[in-house]
């Protein structure tokens, strides 16, 4: 385990799904046609670092990143810009912040590092000004639920093209929504909306009901076409915050998911080492299997085949209430949005409903041998659904 990491396992997982994902969409959009990509950090610290380079924060993963990228498309033949804007209130962080990023500020080579002493909320136009036409990917990491109140970010959150990663302090909004201290509950406005105890489902338990009222305002903030959260627990099995992705791209919709498997699976493993140490230094026995390689599976993985049992259902019940074939293109960003499933996930559901006979594998027609649905393929029953819905 990386030491900078020891105890702070949760943002391990963090910067793994920015970096992670920061990677292939400039990787996608730097070889393409775009012209700018531009980085903004809200809220940039630096905070609790414990590198000397500041290698375990986000403002100096997001310069790594894109400045390898930007350099391996220059390689290749392409100039492309490269921008970022990091916003930071605090004045000593600040000062640290803005002395370690100037330092890559470099626009002979078409790389261009901005810094905001102040609120994020009050560097809007400053950002605005910077983004111009360009894609740009903004990452929210506030250390409460304070700072960002989407009225006042809305034209960050609307840009387009454009992204959001948003950290949504899951356990600490919970310890602090109040129903009953009308200062606290007005403190909330900004990301839950007015009056908005009175319009959470009291069907849900409370954290729920919470967690779906913001989704509704991120995405209608954003005009978001697909918002996806990925929960991030503590070594004390208890979620300690969400990465919350918001995209309007079918693209981005698939990366992300990508990536956020690829993150579990490391924060599970990461989680898994820091337990075991715990209980050995607790009994003073090491842990034979674990010394073998021989290990658990991990939560995500053991949630997979339920996810895709479910996606399944979901897709066999879209196919008989349309009664019409459907585009694979068409079929499995819902799959995605609903489920916390990958694009090869439902491939594979189709390939296996194909079979067990139930759909036909149309993307094996003709001189076609693919073992997998493209975008275009058509997903059809074979038999059409009796009234009493035995057929399938």
């Amino acid at each position: 385990m990386n030491a900078a990491y020891q105890g702070r396992e949760q943002t391990a997982a963090k910067h793994f799904i920015l970096k992670r994902y920061l990677q292939a969409l400039a990787s996608k959009l730097l070889q393409g046609h775009l012209g700018t990509l531009t980085y903004v950090d809200g809220f940039s610290g630096p905070w609790e670092s414990k590198t000397s380079d500041y290698s375990d924060t986000s403002f100096m993963i997001a310069i790594g990143v894109l400045k390898d990228v930007q350099q391996r498309v220059r390689e290749g033949g392409r100039r492309k810009r490269v921008q970022c804007f990091f916003v930071e209130q605090d004045a000593a962080a600040y000062a640290q912040l803005r002395a370690a990023v100037m330092q890559h500020h470099d626009p002979a080579n078409d790389f261009f590092v901005h810094s905001y002493h102040g609120r994020f909320e009050d560097a809007v136009d400053a950002i605005m000004k910077v983004v111009g036409r360009s894609f740009a990917l903004t990452f929210i990491d506030p250390t409460g639920w304070t700072g960002y109140e989407f009225h006042e970010i809305e034209r960050i959150m609307r840009h387009q093209p454009g992204e959001v990663l948003l950290n949504y302090m899951f356990d600490f909004i919970n310890r602090f929504t109040a129903w009953d201290d009308p200062k606290i509950s007005a403190s909330f406005d900004g990301i839950l909306g007015q009056n908005w105890a009175a319009r959470l489902d009291r069907s849900l338990p409370r954290e729920e009901a919470v967690q779906a009222l913001f989704a509704d305002e991120f995405r209608n903030s954003g005009g978001f076409r697909y918002v996806l959260w990925t929960p991030i627990e503590k070594l004390a099995d208890r979620t300690h915050f969400c990465i919350v992705y918001g995209t309007r791209s079918d693209d981005g919709l698939a990366t992300y998911r990508d990536v956020e498997f690829s993150a579990l699976k490391d924060h599970g493993m990461r989680r898994s080492e820091a337990k075991r140490a715990v209980e050995e230094a607790r009994t003073g026995v090491a842990d034979m299997f674990a010394a073998a390689g021989i290990l658990p599976p991990l939560p995500i993985e053991n949630q997979v085949p339920e996810l895709c049992r479910q996606a399944r259902e979901w897709l066999l019940d879209e196919l008989r209430e349309g009664g019409e074939p459907r585009r694979f293109g068409d079929l499995w960003p819902p799959m995605l949005a609903i489920f916390r499933i990958r694009k090869t996930n439902a491939k594979v559901i189709c390939v296996d409903l194909a079979k067990e006979g139930i759909i036909h594998a149309s993307w094996r027609g003709g001189a076609s041998q693919r073992r997998t649905p493209d975008d275009g393929d058509l997903i059809e029953l074979v038999v059409t659904p009796s009234l009493s819905g035995d057929g399938v």
